[in-house]
């Protein structure tokens, strides 16, 4: 152990350069910033302002991050993940609000700092944000937030060093079945079982054996496809949060009509990027589309060989409806009744959900209209795509 002082500061170093304690004039660390949380302002438009004399520590702290010796990086993010780890607010009762803007806050003193001096790792604040914002129900915000944090772990994990993997927010947005995250029993657990559930109506449906551990390997642990996981989560993470309201007469508005065409858009574009992974990593340019995508998966399935349909318009010429032509309105209830054929027979569920996500990953990438049927028939509609996201995991 070794004890290093920068004026106010004491900090305690244990042999591997993490820290043991810092005091902040001869207290705690803890115990300074708990002195000086209150009275924190809060203004009309739901910011706050934090005290003088803890904007005074916050920049003492970081001025002797500063001084910490050149080289001695290692040391300069465990001091930082201390001085954000004795920031965090306790308020009674809580209130994620304040918690939100008390980290804009300390953040908008640390940007200020950075642009004066040197980049700070800032990975627990972000994540402490993420947690603050998912409190609040604002999930696309605790995404933002999250990925932040990875951006900054990405960049720093590596000197101290320390597995990305084993970060919090990585497994977060990996839902990663490990009960050490902190988030993982009020994300992890509660995405997972509902993935679950898709997964037992997608067997049931199809008389598939998909599990899991399946999605686990072939997506959520792949270290290959981090944009396409981490994509997928946040996505899904808000399908799960909006299943409560959308079971419920709330759904029936313009805008969920909307905001559901958005978010299988997003479902579709997922598959997309899975299935030219797949099929069309080494395609032209031009020939990495979503038709190409699913003609491909169409001949690895036996649905269709190069011989009955040479190219991707010969095979959905013989569909019917025909997906690229039509609304969802008009294209999606032959698909969700079992009606809709390829070459004057009936599609199974396994084609009929390749054709919906083609359909709507096309029309939502064109079209900012209302359909009725994701309103009348959401939860068919969100299956069937879940469906496609399932088949598409399988062809991996």
């Amino acid at each position: 152990m070794s004890v290093s002082t920068f004026g106010d500061v004491q900090i305690l170093w244990k042999s591997d350069g993490s820290i043991k304690e810092v005091k902040y004039q001869s207290q705690p660390l803890l115990d300074s910033v708990t002195q000086r949380l209150n009275p924190i302002q809060l203004h009309q438009n739901g910011s706050v302002t934090l005290t003088p004399e803890l904007d005074r520590l916050i920049i003492d702290l970081l001025n002797t991050l500063s001084s910490i010796v050149l080289g001695n990086d290692k040391r300069k993010i465990f001091f930082a993940d201390a001085i954000f780890g004795h920031l965090y607010p306790i308020f009674n009762p809580p209130n994620p609000k304040m918690q939100s803007e008390f980290w804009k806050a300390v953040l908008k003193i640390v940007w200020g700092w950075e642009d004066g001096h040197e980049q700070v790792h800032k990975g627990t604040p972000y994540y402490f944000m993420g947690e603050s914002f998912l409190a609040l129900g604002d999930v696309p915000s605790a995404y933002i937030s999250f990925f932040n944090a990875l951006e900054e772990d990405k960049r720093n994990f590596p000197i101290i060093p320390k597995p990305l993997k084993d970060a919090p927010v990585y497994m977060t947005t990996s839902l990663v079945d490990n009960p050490i995250n902190t988030l993982y029993p009020t994300v992890v657990i509660p995405l997972r079982a509902y993935l679950q559930k898709f997964i037992t109506n997608y067997n049931s449906s199809t008389a598939s054996a998909m599990t899991l551990p399946q999605v686990d390997k072939k997506l959520l642990q792949d270290v290959n496809k981090e944009d396409i996981k981490r994509f997928f989560v946040a996505n899904f993470h808000e399908i799960y949060h909006l299943s409560s309201l959308n079971a419920t007469r709330l759904i029936n508005n313009d805008y969920s009509k909307l905001k559901i065409i958005d978010t299988l858009f997003n479902l579709g574009l997922i598959i997309d990027q899975l299935l030219e992974k797949k099929f069309l990593t080494g395609a032209q340019k031009n020939s990495k589309n979503m038709a190409n995508a699913i003609y491909n998966l169409a001949l690895n399935l036996g649905w269709t060989t190069v011989t009955v349909d040479k190219n991707p318009s010969n095979m959905l010429d013989k569909i019917n409806p025909d997906p690229r032509k039509g609304s969802p309105d008009q294209i999606l209830p032959a698909l969700l009744n079992g009606t809709a054929t390829y070459n004057g027979k009936r599609m199974d569920v396994k084609m009929s959900s390749a054709i919906l996500a083609h359909h709507l990953r096309n029309y939502g990438g064109h079209h900012l209209e209302g359909n009725n049927i994701f309103i009348s028939r959401y939860p068919e509609v969100l299956n069937m795509m879940m469906n496609a996201f399932f088949l598409t995991i399988e062809s991996l």
